[in-house]
């Protein structure tokens, strides 16, 4: 990994030693000055890092389907009306109809009579998978024994709570979150050369992911590292600006060596921010970088990012759906890690460039053509 020393006239050096003492990665060559420090296991964060640097080794699903696909089936999917749902919306149609089968979306809204009304006409259409990434099972737990009683299969992803409506933990739940803290905790080591003590993660509150990420982001800081210590600061998605609240934060923590943002669209700007409050230690790693992170990260304005190929999950989520609906095993769901290093990528200056073009970070180039192989489909 490379890091991207922020300094105080907007320009991120290749690397270098911040006034604390703190050694960090050389962006270019990923290799560092000095360090580590006694008790800070470097090593293995090192290890636990360097797949999620490198392209995607396949698309995960190997086995062709056991059978030919049943094309009268539905595929119904809850939409809550966020951007990202939109996104997951149209990916999950792409796949659905490149497999053959009818694709519905259904607007739930975001409150509780809303989904609770949606629900209800889901259920009349007695669809034969629902997918759900955005809704908590929660809020239609009649609906959701009914569907099951139908003898839908819910693919229930993006969700913490799979096991309590005894539903399977699919790509994006609980699973996928260890995976994600353990990348951001050894990244952070990793990316400080094993010298900072002191971080902070900045995470949005809406989210209902994030105190567990924070949790187990400080275990594993914690585990790396003997004398490290995690601050927690909250920022909501919906902050007009909430680079300045980052660069007040840091203004007021002057001690903090490095930055986790679980959204990274709260580091957009930030470099300029920080270099005009003259503040030096706005270096860190955000989560589901976009486009403009990426820039940033080619510019020199940004340390890390770590993005998500949207488009190979939901073509690995309509997979799920095909295999169980056929009473096939899915032996990705009991490998979140190499999941994981399939979905996302670590990006940095070392390997920005893969990622630049209009396409965005793609996880494997040709995944709708292997999983149209797999399915029997053209």
């Amino acid at each position: 990994i490379a890091m991207l020393a922020g300094c105080s006239t907007g320009e991120a050096p290749a690397g270098g030693t911040a006034s604390a003492g703190v050694v960090y990665q050389d962006t270019a060559t990923g290799e560092c000055a000095a360090g580590p420090n006694a008790g800070v296991d470097l090593d293995a964060a090192t290890a636990f890092v360097a797949p999620f640097l490198e392209p995607a080794a396949s698309i995960l699903a190997t086995e062709p389907l056991a059978e030919p696909i049943d094309t009268g089936l539905t595929a119904v999917y809850l939409n809550n009306g966020t951007p990202v749902a939109g996104l997951f919306s149209a990916n999950l149609q792409a796949a659905s109809e490149a497999a053959g089968i009818e694709f519905v979306n259904v607007d739930t809204g975001a409150d509780a009579q809303s989904i609770n009304s949606a629900l209800n006409s889901v259920v009349e259409m007695q669809p034969d998978i629902v997918f759900d990434q955005s809704i908590d099972a929660i809020f239609f737990q009649d609906q959701l024994q009914q569907l099951k009683d139908q003898g839908a299969v819910i693919v229930y992803g993006g969700q913490l709570n799979a096991a309590e409506f005894d539903l399977v933990d699919s790509l994006g739940g609980l699973g996928s979150i260890d995976v994600n803290a353990e990348i951001l905790a050894a990244s952070s080591i990793v990316l400080t050369c094993g010298t900072a003590t002191e971080f902070v993660i900045y995470s949005p509150p809406e989210f209902p992911s994030s105190p567990l990420m924070i949790e187990r982001i400080e275990e594993r800081i914690a585990a790396l590292c003997d004398e490290c210590s995690v601050r927690v600061v909250d920022i909501s998605v919906m902050d007009p600006s909430p680079a300045d609240k980052i660069v007040s934060d840091l203004q007021a923590h002057p001690d903090t060596e490095f930055l986790i943002a679980l959204v990274d669209q709260f580091q957009l700007g930030l470099a300029d921010k920080a270099a005009l409050a003259g503040v030096e230690n706005a270096r860190g790693i955000g989560v589901a970088s976009l486009p403009q992170n990426f820039q940033q990260i080619a510019d020199g304005a940004q340390t890390a990012g770590y993005a998500a190929d949207f488009g190979i999950f939901m073509w690995l989520q309509v997979d799920e759906a095909l295999r169980r609906s056929q009473g096939m095993e899915v032996p990705y769901l009991d490998d979140m890690l190499t999941a994981g290093q399939t979905i996302s990528r670590v990006i940095t200056l070392r390997n920005v460039e893969d990622v630049l073009g209009p396409d965005g970070f793609v996880s494997v180039p040709d995944y709708q053509d292997q999983f149209r192989a797999l399915w029997g489909v053209n």
